[in-house]
């Protein structure tokens, strides 16, 4: 575009150049023009003032007929210099003339032509103004379209960290509670293996008693009374439940592991 404005603003200057030429020539016609009519007046004084001067001697026919031949040269060459010159001068104009119109048509062709080139640039500019607005508006809702959805995806995290921390707390909820059933249920075993060894011991007495009664009195019915006993676990049968406790004690500190991991 900067180029085709040079362009055109080469071809005014060129075809102001060359009407500034045309209107020299003009000037520099004019200016001949007056030269010769001021040479022709200079002539047609110096023949006014020969012929005053030779005015006392007309009566001599031989001075007369050569003044009257010298004007008559002059005039002639006057006659064929000033048509000659206003031919040339035409010539020189016409031709000056045809150069200028071709110029300016040149120009002008020129001109229309950068004319239309910034037309089809302007065009150009306009079209990639609107598909660059297009792109900018595209742009602009894939960044709304990305910032909501990162806006939901950060959402989702948040609630997904959430539900993670709610489950790590129910987790650790359950394995305190598993744990704690893990004490009963080792409290409950070991009194269980207690009560098994005691009523297995009380059993062997009793059998035993029974007998002994029965080789005394063969006749009589047996009677029995028995009295509530505190129990004391022998250490023979806390020695045999000791595997037990040391495999609920694996399993617990296993349990507590998992639970730390978790949390």
């Amino acid at each position: 575009m900067r180029k085709q404005q040079q362009e055109a603003d080469g071809a005014a200057r060129a075809r102001l150049g060359l009407e500034r030429k045309v209107e020299a020539l003009r000037e520099e016609l004019a200016f001949l023009r007056r030269a010769h009519g001021e040479e022709l007046a200079e002539l047609a004084a110096a023949l006014q003032a020969a012929r005053a001067s030779v005015e006392p001697a007309l009566a001599q026919p031989d001075l007369s007929a050569a003044l009257r031949e010298i004007r008559a040269q002059y005039e002639s060459l006057a006659a064929r210099n000033l048509p000659a010159a206003e031919g040339w001068y035409r010539s020189k104009f016409a031709d000056l003339h045809q150069q200028a119109a071709r110029s300016s048509r040149a120009s002008r062709e020129e001109i229309h032509e950068s004319r239309r080139r910034l037309q089809a640039r302007t065009l150009e500019a306009e079209s990639l103004r609107g598909a660059n607005a297009s792109l900018e508006r595209q742009i602009r809702g894939m960044e709304e379209r990305l910032g909501a959805e990162v806006g939901g995806l950060q959402d989702s995290i948040s609630q997904l960290e959430n539900d993670l921390r709610n489950t790590k707390s129910e987790m650790a909820h359950h394995l305190r509670e598993y744990q704690d059933l893990l004490n009963v249920k080792m409290a409950l075993d070991i009194e269980i293996a207690a009560y098994r060894k005691l009523l297995e011991g009380e059993e062997t007495r009793f059998t035993t008693g029974s007998i002994s009664i029965s080789a005394l009195n063969p006749h009589s019915s047996p009677s029995y009374s028995f009295q509530p006993r505190v129990f004391s676990l022998p250490v023979a049968t806390v020695s045999k439940i000791s595997p037990t406790l040391s495999f609920k004690k694996e399993e617990k500190e296993e349990a507590s592991k998992v639970s730390s991991s978790i949390i």
